[in-house]
């Protein structure tokens, strides 16, 4: 398995190269660099995968617990979520993409990470067109 992990440019920054990693096994770094999109390369084999990195500085971190009766699965969610950060958040809801810690249990406080919608689709989608589709997208750093 080769996995390439790449960072994602902060918001407001231009995109024309990417820091990345390629790892032979996901563990170790095999080697590192940046390159354009189109010339990053591309893991092969079985398992092979794409990760992006979304920079600390591209999210805000909010401590919620969630009510009972809602999951990660629950079609509810963005809405509750929403309920929930609405008085937390700089920017308008509707403008920002959520995502929440693994293993989330209602009644137990969890972490939910936001950041800018349109900026986050923009760079998975430049990703995309240069035939590297992430994976998994992951946080820089992570509270706790």
């Amino acid at each position: 398995m080769r996995t390439l992990i790449v960072t994602l440019p902060p918001p407001g920054e231009s995109a024309n190269e990417y820091a990345y990693v390629l790892s032979p096994d996901g563990l170790q770094v095999g080697s590192a660099a940046s390159a354009a999109a189109a010339l990053l390369p591309q893991p092969t084999g079985a398992g092979a995968e794409v990760v992006a990195v979304v920079p600390a500085r591209a999210l805000s971190w909010h401590q919620v617990e969630l009510p009972k009766g809602t999951s990660a699965a629950s079609p509810r969610l963005r809405a509750v979520l929403e309920g929930l950060l609405e008085d937390r958040l700089l920017d308008e809801p509707g403008d920002l993409h959520f995502a929440l810690q693994p293993h989330a249990k209602p009644g137990s406080p969890v972490w939910v990470a936001a950041c800018n919608r349109a900026w986050l689709r923009a760079a998975v989608q430049a990703l995309e067109a240069a035939q590297r589709p992430a994976s998994r997208i992951v946080p820089e750093l992570w509270p706790g």
